[in-house]
């Protein structure tokens, strides 16, 4: 919801919403499920009254990983969805 409210407040910004993983899995397995995630958040913020336009959206995999994948705490960590300002 702080997002949707940022984005109503800020008519004028544009965002790329990117989905990612962890290593579990195949690779193709992981892009997919991370453009997914990526997806449900973009269809989410259409519904609650943000322009397409506005937004893109593109799955990573675990290609970027912010934490260590070699253990439970960080693959929680890589599975996650970020938000990055492309416009304004």
């Amino acid at each position: 919801q702080n997002l949707i409210s940022f984005l109503k407040k800020n008519p004028t910004v544009s965002i790329e919403i990117s989905g990612h993983t962890d290593n579990k899995g195949s690779v193709e397995h992981n892009k997919i499920l991370s453009r997914n995630r990526a997806k449900t958040v973009y269809d989410y913020l259409i519904a609650n009254g943000i322009d397409y336009n506005r937004l893109t959206y593109k799955g990573y995999g675990f290609d970027k990983p912010i934490a260590d994948n070699s253990n439970e705490a960080g693959r929680k960590l890589n599975r996650r969805t970020e938000f990055k300002i492309t416009g304004l």
